[in-house]
């Protein structure tokens, strides 16, 4: 956990208070459009309010402070702006990976699947117009990101500056997800999975934010640089401990399945490494099962215990200490205040050190 004092619970009530006043207006226009776009809007205040930790903005936030800022009621749009980012990838990642639950509950697909099954017969046309829901769910915060940029009481040249963060990262994840999804028709063995983690994750969710945050407070090169190499590292580390928890993960806790990885064929790290470690024999069973919609609970059991005993569970594991250590190095070298310090070093505790 991330200490808590005042000043850092008044900031986290400025990123509440701006994601709510971000919401309730949407949904007043929204109204005044039609009462189905008013639906979607309300089911995406609902959605968000269900789940997430909100680490975006914090690091925002956490960097800006770092670095000597103080106006944090002027830079709380900006680091929503990342949450929203966040947000619609979220939202189109579960698309793509034909999931239906985001924090325990129904996710926009799901719930919308739901709404269209009491006017549609035909299922294939229930999953198409939810998933053409979410598709424009997601879209609307990715333009919802940009106008609280837009929007902010910052200068000219700090907004283009900021857009330019905003769009290397869209650029990058954008990029990254590609890779990803491509990867699950790829031969087994012939995808970059660290590639893939560099890009769909690390840039968007780590250096961008912490970018953000330091540009704002105008951190010097070096420790720009020494930041970015921090947030990549870290990036980095959380992609492969969710991978970890895509499949061995409590599902109670995560608020996903730990089945949807292997039904859907996730070309992570840890799958590579299984590939490359498994007999002969083993991969023949591995690839019976694997990527396989109709696999059944025994069949992702066996590919489970697969994993474990090829050692690539465990590899995995290594690896993810190898990225936290390289973080923890980079942070040493920052300039930043102790109370700082400590802070960045709890998020890369938190967010690499989770039970799987």
């Amino acid at each position: 956990m991330i200490i808590q004092s005042a000043r850092q619970s008044t900031i986290q009530n400025l990123i509440n208070q701006t994601l709510i006043d971000f919401f309730e207006v949407s949904i007043e226009k929204a109204h005044n459009v039609d009462e189905h776009y008013e639906t979607l809007w309300k089911n995406l205040y609902d959605l968000h309010k269900s789940g997430g930790k909100r680490i975006r903005p914090k690091i925002v936030l956490m960097s800006y402070e770092a670095f000597g800022g103080s106006d944090y009621a002027t830079i709380a749009p900006i680091a929503c702006a990342h949450e929203l980012l966040h947000f619609s990838m979220l939202i189109h990642d579960d698309i793509i990976d034909r999931d239906t639950m985001r924090y325990g509950v129904d996710n926009i697909s799901g719930r919308y699947q739901k709404l269209y099954a009491k006017v549609l017969s035909d299922k294939s046309d229930q999953s198409h117009y939810a998933n053409s829901a979410a598709l424009i769910a997601g879209d609307l915060m990715l333009a919802g990101a940009q106008r609280l940029i837009n929007e902010s009481n910052l200068s000219s040249d700090q907004k283009v500056a900021l857009q330019r963060i905003m769009y290397d990262s869209i650029f990058d994840v954008a990029g990254g997800q590609l890779l990803d999804t491509e990867s699950s028709f790829r031969p087994l063995g012939s995808i970059d999975a660290l590639k893939i983690a560099h890009f769909k994750t690390a840039s968007y969710s780590f250096v961008g934010p912490f970018l953000t945050g330091a540009s704002l407070a105008g951190a010097n090169k070096k420790d720009t640089e020494t930041l970015r190499d921090l947030a990549m590292n870290l990036g980095i580390a959380y992609q492969l401990t969710d991978d970890l928890l895509g499949i061995f993960g409590d599902e109670a806790e995560t608020g996903k399945s730990n089945t949807g990885d292997i039904r859907e064929g996730k070309r992570t790290y840890l799958i590579e490494r299984t590939v490359k470690l498994l007999s002969p024999a083993q991969l023949q069973i591995f690839e019976t099962y694997f990527g396989k919609q109709n696999a059944t609970e025994a069949d992702i059991k066996s590919i489970k215990e697969l994993i474990v005993n090829s050692g690539a569970k465990h590899e995995t594991e290594k690896l993810i200490s190898l990225y936290t250590k390289r973080a923890e190095k980079s942070l040493d070298t920052l300039h930043i205040p102790d109370e700082s310090r400590t802070q960045f070093a709890e998020l890369i505790g938190s967010t690499t050190k989770r039970n799987f």
